[in-house]
């Protein structure tokens, strides 16, 4: 048995992939401690795991500016928003919670970026790296053709590098290059998707492993009237921008426009935050609204999802065949939109220039054509065979096997 300490990212996208793995670990025998925040206690003990928090604030991903998803405009504002927005605020935390602990591995989200490499070598202990999107080939901002001496990145390097010194000094650790502060050169990683859907496999080496999706139904998960989906029109379609970005009333309203006449019936998952009572007298007939849905059970009897495109929604909706009209909005969203449409199996739209009939277009094809739901298919059947949580476990637990107790 090996002690294994897990810091994972506190969002939803982040924590709830680990959960499959971290059972399994515990299930053979790994003793585990997870840290994270309070918001996700339930969940991470239902694991077997030993919780262990920190504060942080619920909804810092919606409100706090450094943190705030975006569109990555250069490389250095994706840097920035880790350093500024999770490593210095969280790793120091984590570290003061697991003093004068031991520990034989590290498990750490990849946005934790440098911070996961602080807690491995201030432990002298080696490191797991878990991936809840595509592993980046290139930087994420590095495409959109900023200049590295542009005044405004200038000051965006200064002020990211300010912090790396100061962490650097406070855990007695290398001043490392802005570029190494996402990377994960040194580490295992496990990728939550296939080599077939991750863009550019070829230029991974093999210490990225393809476990596919952790696909675990939510214990706590409420229950949905799934014997009303086709009681009134023959189709199905759910509607969903996730946990962060899902207070978007303008594209609900769009939805609404589009799709009114439509014979299908709508399921709009629209987040507890969400102020629908505002669209109460426009919202359509064929139209179900509730706050939270048990998104997987829903995706297994769905005809088409439209998303924003995250990547646990995608391919939670693609492990069970289901095309999409994906409408990316910010970070790696464009880079997973794109990736589905690339392999046929949906259609990405522009959220900028966005009308009701674009939508309603895009929409009826992919519910017309039989080709996306094929496609659809070949993706999910490759992240089927791909072996989950328990082949993560493998090769997590077969890595370690020379350190164990």
């Amino acid at each position: 048995m090996a002690r294994v300490l897990v810091v994972i990212t506190p969002a939803e996208g982040h924590v709830n992939p680990s959960l499959g793995l971290i059972k399994q670990l515990v299930d053979r025998g790994e003793e585990v401690d997870y840290v994270c925040s309070e918001e996700f206690g339930t969940r991470i003990q239902q694991t077997g795991a030993n919780l262990i928090t920190y504060p942080f604030s619920v909804d810092a991903f919606i409100h706090n500016p450094v943190l705030k998803p975006a569109e990555y405009k250069h490389h250095y504002q994706f840097v920035n928003m880790i350093v500024k927005g999770l490593i210095e605020p969280i790793i120091p935390k984590v570290m003061k919670a697991i003093e004068n602990k031991v520990y034989d591995y590290l498990i750490y989200d990849y946005l934790m970026g440098w911070g996961g490499k602080i807690i491995a070598e201030r432990l002298g202990i080696p490191a797991v790296c878990t991936v809840c999107s595509f592993a980046f080939v290139e930087p994420l901002g590095s495409d959109q053709g900023g200049d590295d001496h542009d005044i405004k990145v200038r000051a965006l390097y200064d002020d990211t590098m300010k912090v790396v010194h100061q962490l650097a000094e406070e855990f007695q650790v290398a001043v490392p290059a802005i570029d190494e502060l996402d990377s994960h050169s040194h580490s295992l990683k496990v990728v939550y998707t296939s080599r077939y859907f991750q863009p550019q496999a070829e230029k991974l080496d093999d210490s990225y492993i393809f476990a596919g999706p952790s696909i675990v139904p939510r214990k706590d998960a409420p229950s949905f009237p799934f014997d009303q989906l086709r009681a009134l029109y023959p189709q199905v379609v759910y509607i969903s921008l996730g946990t962060i970005l899902n207070r978007d009333l303008e594209f609900y309203k769009l939805c609404f426009e589009a799709f009114r006449d439509l014979p299908v019936q709508f399921v709009l998952s629209s987040g507890q935050y969400a102020e629908m009572e505002l669209l109460a007298d426009g919202i359509p007939d064929n139209f179900m609204i509730k706050p939270y849905i048990p998104q997987l059970e829903m995706l297994q009897r769905v005809d088409a999802f439209i998303t924003h495109g995250g990547m646990n929604s995608a391919s939670e909706a693609l492990y069970y065949n289901v095309p999409m009209v994906l409408v990316p909005m910010t970070s790696d969203q464009p880079l997973v939109a794109n990736r589905v449409q690339e392999l046929g199996a949906g259609i990405a739209v522009n959220k900028n220039e966005l009308t009701p009939a674009i939508l309603k277009a895009a929409l009826v094809e992919v519910l017309n054509q039989a080709i996306y739901k094929q496609q659809a298919h070949v993706i999910g059947e490759s992240l089927r065979q791909a072996g989950g949580y328990t082949y993560a476990a493998d090769a997590i637990m077969s890595r370690f096997s020379t350190i164990k107790k």
